[in-house]
């Protein structure tokens, strides 16, 4: 094996193009596929759908239809496995449906909020 080989040229001579990326504040060096390179790119298809995470029982609700909100406040807690927990709001917008009230059981995937 060649010292081309180990360094940033392929068995062609040509140059390799590295891409650099950072995950949790290491950089990183890789090479792209092509069919990576021209895969679709996901988009959430529920931006402003806010879902139950875990099955359990609503304490409290702190927002009403109407309501205008800001990405991370407080939308409900929730008792689950005898502990309580809050959920945040992952955008900020306003609040168009409030599809639960306390002391509702939810399950898992049930729709909770919608924002706009």
């Amino acid at each position: 094996m060649s010292d081309n080989n180990n360094n940033n040229e392929n068995q062609n001579g040509q140059k390799r193009r590295f891409r650099s990326l950072m995950i949790d504040g290491t950089r990183y060096r890789t090479k792209l596929t092509e069919k990576f390179k021209n895969r679709i790119k996901w988009d959430n298809p529920h931006k402003g759908k806010v879902y139950s995470e875990f099955p359990g029982t609503v304490v409290k609700v702190d927002v009403e239809e109407g309501e205008e909100i800001d990405k991370g406040d407080r939308l409900y807690i929730y008792d689950a496995m005898k502990m309580k927990n809050r959920s945040y709001s992952p955008v900020g917008g306003t609040i168009r449906e409030v599809r639960i009230q306390e002391n509702d059981i939810i399950r898992k995937g049930d729709l909770l909020f919608v924002i706009e």
